[in-house]
């Protein structure tokens, strides 16, 4: 199989690239020639990964971390001048975090399908044309294959602890569900065994939004003058009502008008920065693309059953109103009855399904706790 290292032929620069300031200063591209063949039939011809490392390959203890639905490769910084990472606090040195590079060899990649380096809808396919409309459908199982010929390449054999929140521990227990052997430990965070109606219902609303936009054309709006920016701001805000929760709403903005903007509530005003916030930073077409891969999922589909204890934690939060506490414990259970050695607990707090980004100290005690296999 061949592999190459460097800035990839498929990959040009967008808009929301020059506003993150990538490629980040330790992003690294690996791409394959050899086709991916997904669980729909279809094949990606030749793909490639962006990725971090944090620690030492060779001796740390190894870890993989899976980034929820807008996240990429860069979990958090590698030195004090570094751009901050989306989940600042986990990873670091010393006793106040998770992971610490000093014990740990810590991998993150940018999910297949996604906006930061890694094959997606926006990538030009071998003709050097955006892919567009014509991406393939993935699962988060094809993504989660992807990232073991990641592994694979960068020689890293010891079995791995999984991390991740939402979408990142669906693909965390996608990953425990094919590579077994694989596999030391699972930790999901705020994440279900089956994508619900429910989650599903946000979704297509999102998804509605996006396509629905007179700029979407189809999904093939990469050489057109606007791509369907109001739509995926709609689709932002749509979700941030669900990763937040009446309590959380009610503390930070109750009915508080913006001083300088008469008659708009404060929430509202939170809202609409949230999609223009997006917009800059992320692709229409891979919101499609992830979150339809997210509705798809399901372990129970794959037949899936453990033949050793394999130990999972399923980190449900209090108040979230996506996948509330309630059905990750269920999914734990079910979990056990597939021959996993699953423990659940609740991450408490008022800010809903993004609780686990928002208090990161009381994340970082749940880690700890589970992986030195004492109370949290």
């Amino acid at each position: 199989m061949a592999v190459h290292s460097g800035w990839p032929a498929s990959l040009r620069l967008m808009g929301w690239h020059r506003h993150e300031g990538f490629p980040y200063r330790d992003s690294r591209f690996l791409t394959w020639d050899e086709p991916l063949t997904l669980d729909n039939g279809a094949e990606l011809p030749g793909i490639t990964l962006c990725y971090e490392e944090w620690g030492d390959r060779e001796h740390g203890e190894p870890v993989l971390v899976f980034h929820a639905l807008t996240g990429d490769s860069h979990v958090a910084r590698h030195a004090p001048d570094d751009r901050p990472g989306w989940w600042e606090g986990i990873l670091g040195p010393g006793e106040t975090y998770a992971f610490d590079p000093a014990r740990h060899y810590v991998l993150a990649a940018n999910t297949l399908g996604g906006v930061m380096g890694s094959t997606g809808p926006a990538s030009l396919d071998p003709a050097g044309r955006p892919w567009g409309s014509r991406f393939p459908r993935l699962s988060l199982f094809d993504m989660v294959r992807a990232e073991a010929r990641l592994l694979d390449a960068l020689g890293v054999r010891q079995p791995l602890t999984v991390v991740g929140a939402s979408m990142g521990g669906m693909k965390a227990l996608a990953f425990a569900a094919l590579y077994p052997e694989r596999t030391r430990r699972v930790v999901a965070i705020g994440a279900p065994v089956r994508h619900s109606p429910w989650a599903i219902a946000y979704h297509t609303v999102g998804r509605q939004a996006v396509e629905t936009d007179p700029d979407f054309a189809g999904g093939d709006y990469y050489d057109r003058p606007a791509g369907p920016e109001r739509g995926l701001a709609l689709a932002r805000m749509a979700d941030m009502i669900s990763y937040r929760s009446p309590a959380a709403f009610q503390a930070r903005f109750g009915r508080r008008l913006q001083p300088d903007r008469p008659g708009l509530y404060q929430v509202s005003s939170y809202l609409l920065y949230q999609g223009g916030k997006l917009v800059r930073r992320f692709d229409a077409n891979s919101y499609l693309v992830l979150t339809r891969a997210m509705d798809d999922f399901d372990l129970a589909e794959h037949g899936v059953r453990w033949t050793r204890p394999l130990p999972v934690l399923m980190v449900g939060i209090s108040s979230d109103m996506l996948y509330p506490p309630a059905e990750i414990e269920e999914a734990a259970h079910w979990l056990t009855r597939q021959g996993c050695r699953a423990e659940f607990t609740v991450l408490q707090g008022i800010w809903g399904h993004d609780t686990f980004l928002v208090d990161v100290p009381r994340t970082v005690e749940i880690l700890r706790a589970f992986l030195e296999d004492r109370p949290a």
